[in-house]
């Protein structure tokens, strides 16, 4: 049989080095055994067929590119332990059968392992993209695919001492797959018998502070080549923002602690403060005699005992139910049932931190106890290795991030905490760093009581890694939603850039959109629909626009490359679309989408493609796209375009599901359930078309629809609107944003361009040229007694002059039946 392995483990001279090497050259596939001595200065004899490697440490970047060197084979063998390895049977043809996948770039396996004299079984968890701790537990033996493991070590080009395995790791995943093997195929001894609630906290022990500075260190560089490292946060939290009763609620979910809830209950009621707090004890089915201990503080009016009558609530849950009691404080501040503030500040110094750095949540640190509280290993856990600039990409590669944990109840409530009783709040750690200033208390706060009572002082392996697995899950799905996070901040970047650039060079859009800063607005309300009502001279050269064919003819198009002035650049993208500075722009950013070839404004299905307008605003979400018909809006109705402008700026994108909630559905169409009748059978993420006709100024119909989306529908819609006089194009307006995973679309049917008093004389006359902006709720005067005299009723009014009729509106479903048929 032709030997694939050579082999790389760790050398003493010993009985256990003896057993390695023997199971090894048992095996028919080894090549080679490499001794790596990691003490070079003792002289070791050489055993037969094998070969001493001095090295400088088994983690180091030297002994993984000499092990790279060495490697002659198809694969390579790295074992981790001194201690003897028994190889089950035919263990190394299994594992390097795994191997032979073109994608498999480092296998492991499910193993036994001697404990006190004792042979157990030890499974491992499969590998995630979230499995990014340093000490994910693959267990001592590893074999690699040779030219993976060769990539991964030319990718390392920091010199590591301690983290070296660890980087490769991370970017073998780069290229290839880690598999994890579900069969028991070989047996280590396990020199560590600590219970698991004693190793849990060794990464922030003091001891191994080094350590853990170049896990971050390669981390970090891992996190940068998968684009999924977050610049600092800066963003600050309006943390007066609301009203409550309470400054501070101490949150307490408890189930059985007869031990150890009064004390709990007591350190909270002892808290010294400027300012009114409570303490909610959520008391989760209690049958120990926790409930009537509880029960003895029925007459403190700081004490509210919550008993869920709901059975399935985790420690998330029971938080999730103190949070949203409507007694619930500004701030949600933990004390677990088994432990102790510090001393009688705790909670006037986290208050105090929220208001000092404007942050939604804050950390501080505790000290490891017995129940005496005398202070036990490791002493104070302050995690030292949060930084301001990286502690929240630093998050994803560790399994806390300390205690105790304070939330601005608001967001908080928004963000809502997951009902599980185990890594809750390493979820809510990930999910707040993401987004919000996190604030840091390195003064001890808690004391956290280990105890025989403790849920995690003993677990088994399977619970270990049920754990594990699940702090695995958030973190692949946290390293989903940061690489999508850094993509688009990339893409908003590029437009800022690329908007900055123009006004830097280009006087006339610099003075318009600078203007910007000082129209005035006035916000009106419409059935409970915001419109905002500019003051906007600039405008007036849209607004006064002639649009008659012969005016057209006679101007040259000044969306046209050749016609714009020297200044003006285009933010050129792979459509045939090109991304301008509107020079005379209604909102701020204002951009113009323009076709790069002269064809008239039109959403013919043949020309305009509807997949770039999606395109953009999934590339640019902060974005939504208008379309202005070449006879309602359009003052270049002889050239494609479309307009962009920020979501947050047009008022009825927010509005959208109230809309959605009013009106009557028109057809539902999924890719995949084509045959569904009734519309509760159809899942959420069907391109549904919807019109409303009831409680808008004017009748609009909505599309809302995931990425597999139907553009025959918006075609069969727009077919459906009343024809045009000419027989063009119906007249019409469309707004189109993404928001999650779904495109939403609205499209003002029109009747007309202009309403009755854009052409009327004297004191009648309001020179108001609707467009989609204006429809959506964005209302543009040129003139200020304009302005001054527009009401919520001229604004209703003129809206619903130039929409169309509910009458006309209610021939849409019948009309879009008969297109959708034709086609």
């Amino acid at each position: 049989m032709r030997k694939t392995i050579n082999c790389f483990i760790p050398y003493r001279e010993s009985t256990a080095a003896e057993q390695t090497i023997h199971a090894l050259k048992e095996s028919s596939i080894v090549n080679k055994i490499y001794l790596l001595n990691i003490e070079p200065n003792k002289t070791l004899s050489t055993p037969e067929g094998c070969e001493i490697l001095p090295v400088d440490s088994l983690t180091s970047s030297k002994t993984m590119k000499m092990i790279a060197e060495k490697a002659d084979t198809p694969y390579i063998l790295l074992y981790t332990k001194t201690s003897a390895l028994e190889l089950a049977y035919k263990a190394l043809e299994r594992m390097t059968d795994f191997l032979q996948d073109r994608e498999c770039g480092m296998v492991y396996a499910d193993h036994h392992e001697w404990k006190n004299g004792e042979k157990k079984k030890h499974p491992v968890n499969d590998y995630q993209p979230g499995s990014v701790r340093d000490d994910f537990d693959f267990g001592p033996l590893l074999i690699f695919n040779r030219t993976e493991f060769i990539l991964a070590s030319l990718q390392m080009t920091e010199e590591r001492k301690y983290a070296a395995l660890y980087e490769l790791r991370l970017f073998l995943t780069l290229h290839s797959h880690l598999v994890h093997i579900n069969e028991y195929l070989y047996t280590e001894t396990e020199s560590d018998n600590r219970l698991s609630g004693e190793k849990q906290f060794d990464y922030v022990n003091p001891r191994n502070r080094e350590v853990q500075i170049e896990m971050e260190e390669a981390f970090t560089r891992y996190l940068k080549s998968i684009n999924a490292l977050l610049e600092p946060i800066c963003v600050e939290t309006d943390v007066k923002k609301g009203n409550f009763e309470y400054e501070a609620s101490v949150i307490i979910p408890v189930r059985n602690r007869a031990r150890t809830i009064d004390d709990a209950i007591r350190s909270a009621l002892t808290q010294e403060t400027r300012f009114p707090f409570n303490i909610i004890v959520v008391d989760n089915h209690s049958t120990d005699g926790t409930t009537e201990i509880i029960g003895q503080y029925k007459d403190n009016k700081a004490v509210i005992h919550l008993q869920p009558q709901r059975t399935d609530l985790g420690i998330g849950g029971c938080w999730d139910l103190a949070i949203n009691h409507p007694r619930c404080g500004r701030f949600a501040i933990q004390l677990d049932s088994d432990d102790l503030y510090s001393d009688t500040h705790t909670l006037q110094t986290i208050v105090d931190t929220f208001y000092k750095e404007q942050c939604a949540m804050v950390i501080g640190t505790y000290r490891m106890t017995d129940f005496r509280l005398n202070t036990i290993a490791p002493g104070v856990i302050d995690h030292s290795e949060w930084t301001k600039e990286n502690g929240h990409n630093n998050a994803l590669r560790i399994n806390g991030l300390g205690a105790p944990r304070a939330f601005f109840t608001p967001i908080l409530r928004e963000t809502g905490v997951p009902n599980v009783s185990y890594g809750e709040d390493y979820a809510l750690g990930l999910i707040f760093s993401r987004q919000y200033k996190i604030g840091r208390i390195y003064d001890v706060l808690y004391l956290c009581r280990r105890w025989e009572g403790n849920s995690d002082a003993a677990l088994s392996i399977e619970q270990t890694n049920a754990n594990n697995h699940y702090k695995d899950s958030l973190r692949t799905r946290e390293l989903g939603i940061r690489k999508k996070y850094t993509e688009e901040l990339k893409n908003r970047n590029e437009i800022k850039r690329f908007i900055h650039s123009q006004l830097a060079c280009w006087p006339l859009a610099h003075h318009n959109h600078e203007a910007l800063q000082t129209v005035q607005i006035k916000e009106l309300s419409i059935n409970g629909y915001t419109f905002v009502v500019q003051c906007n001279a600039q405008r007036a050269v849209s607004t006064t626009a002639k649009v008659d064919k012969d005016s057209i003819q006679a101007r040259p198009c000044f969306l046209c490359k050749e016609n714009q002035p020297k200044e003006q650049k285009a933010l050129e993208t792979i459509t045939a679309n090109r991304i301008c500075v509107n020079p005379y722009p209604i909102l701020p950013d204002h951009l113009t989408i323009a076709h790069k070839d002269h064809i008239p404004q039109l959403m013919d299905e043949n020309i305009f493609s509807y997949d770039d307008v999606r395109a953009f605003v999934q590339k640019y979400p902060d974005y939504a796209l208008f379309y202005n018909g070449a006879h309602c809006g359009a003052s270049a109705p002889d050239h494609l375009h479309l307009q962009g402008v920020r979501k947050t700026d047009v008022p009825i994108i927010p509005n959208v599901q109230q809309l959605i909630t009013h009106a009557q559905t028109i057809d539902i169409r999924s890719m995949y359930f084509p045959y569904l009748e009734e519309e509760e059978d159809y899942p959420l993420e069907c391109s549904r078309i919807y019109l409303n006709t009831k409680d808008y100024p004017c009748p609009l119909v909505i599309l809302s629809s995931n990425t597999h989306y139907d553009d025959s529908l918006l075609y069969s819609a727009l077919a459906a609107f009343p024809p045009d006089e000419d027989g063009q194009e119906a007249k019409f307006n469309l707004l189109l944003w993404k928001e999650g995973h779904l495109y939403y679309t609205v499209v003002f049917p029109r009747s007309k361009h202009r309403p009755d008093c854009y052409f009327a004389k004297g004191s009648e006359q309001m020179l108001i040229s609707p467009g989609a902006l204006d429809m959506a709720g964005v209302i543009v005067t040129t003139r200020q007694e304009d302005f001054d005299k527009i009401t919520e009723e001229k604004v209703a009014s003129i809206i619903k002059e130039v929409g169309i009729t509910v009458e006309e509106a209610e021939k849409i479903p019948g009309r879009y039946f008969d297109e959708k048929a034709k086609r």
